[in-house]
């Protein structure tokens, strides 16, 4: 199994969102190389940083959790200093609405804090705050929670999971090769299905933090963003993934032959991909206990895997089924290349 550390330590989430205030509108994050695709912070991990200067920002009007956040990713996010600039879009006594960019690239140590010329808006978002644990109102069931799709996956022996990394019915995926370019998805234990997929075409997985540390509130957005190396095998059409792992019959058609083939060697170009996140919508259901949960349900589903774009969609609920978070992406699938490539940037951080 691959090793899950980091220069022989774990980096605990908690400092690795750690937020310090500039100003009344600015504050500062370290992206950490330890949440890193290749060269590149993972996603939602910036995003969990970005949100984590918000829940600071509006923490004195007792509405430090997200309820909604729309992330855009215009540009490939760094290893290092990034200011968080907060425009307040709109506060309100139940619901406030923030404006966030995260800017990195020719940071300075003063106000204005960024260099108009040189530094880079990276991510951009959108997110409304509230305090969950303050709503109150109409409850009702829905049809939806009485639907095959809205069934918890198997419990498992979580005890055998955390210590063998198995039992009867799930197994840690592992990571194949080096893995230096998939350092982020060693901050988690993904535990999928033994026997493939439990609905064909979705991936149920029951997930943990690799660091021991329980997966709070904050860290909602980096879950949203991770995921399993082979999430592509789950999500392919059931009769192509049958036609990958099964063994070739002497008396199958050329061409079922040639397209066995062809999947075979898409499956083994897995490697040589890297899927950088477009748009990322985060929906949070249920407050967290402030303590955190050690495990967490994830369902994901893509409709459509074409012309290098796909969809994903995410429930994330806890051991009793509660809905904790739903989250949209829009992805694209592009050469690891473009992930390590140089950046064209002309300004060093100075914070």
């Amino acid at each position: 199994m691959a090793s899950n550390k980091v220069e022989g330590t774990y980096i605990p989430f908690s400092e690795a969102i750690k937020v310090t205030k500039l100003d009344s509108h600015t504050y500062k994050v370290y992206l950490n190389e330890a949440f890193c695709l290749g060269t590149v912070p993972n996603g939602g991990y910036a995003a969990s940083c970005m949100l984590a200067a918000a829940s600071t920002h509006l923490s004195s009007r007792n509405q430090s959790d997200t309820l909604t956040a729309h992330f855009e990713y215009p540009n490939r996010t760094a290893v290092g200093p990034a200011i968080v600039a907060i425009e307040e879009v709109k506060l309100g006594q139940q619901l406030s609405t923030l404006h966030l960019t995260l800017w990195q690239d020719g940071l300075l140590s003063q106000a204005p804090w960024i260099t108009p010329s040189v530094s880079r808006r990276t991510v951009l978002a959108y997110t409304t705050h509230t305090d969950l644990r303050s709503f109150a109102g109409i409850s009702l069931p829905t049809g939806y929670e009485g639907t095959p799709a809205a069934a918890l996956p198997p419990l498992p022996d979580f005890k055998a999971l955390k210590t063998i990394g198995s039992d009867d019915a799930w197994e840690e995926s592992k990571v194949p090769g080096p893995s230096r370019f998939v350092r982020s998805l060693l901050n988690w234990h993904f535990y999928l299905p033994r026997a493939g997929a439990i609905t064909p075409g979705v991936l149920d997985m029951w997930i943990r933090l690799a660091s021991g540390e329980c997966i709070t509130q904050s860290a909602l957005a980096y879950v949203a963003d991770s995921f399993p190396f082979n999430l592509h095998l789950f999500l392919a059409a059931p009769e192509l993934r049958q036609l990958l792992e099964s063994q070739q019959d002497p008396g199958e058609t050329a061409e079922k032959q040639a397209r066995r083939e062809e999947l075979k060697e898409k499956n083994k170009q897995r490697a040589a991909l890297w899927f950088p996140t477009v748009v990322m919508n985060l929906e949070v259901k249920t407050a967290l206990p402030q303590e955190g949960v050690e495990w967490l349900a994830v369902r994901i589903t893509s409709k459509q895997i074409k012309d290098g774009r796909f969809d994903l969609d995410m429930l994330i609920r806890d051991v009793e089924g509660e809905i904790v978070a739903l989250s949209h992406h829009v992805a694209m699938i592009l050469s690891v290349e473009r992930n390590v490539g140089k950046r064209d940037s002309s300004g060093k951080a100075a914070l």
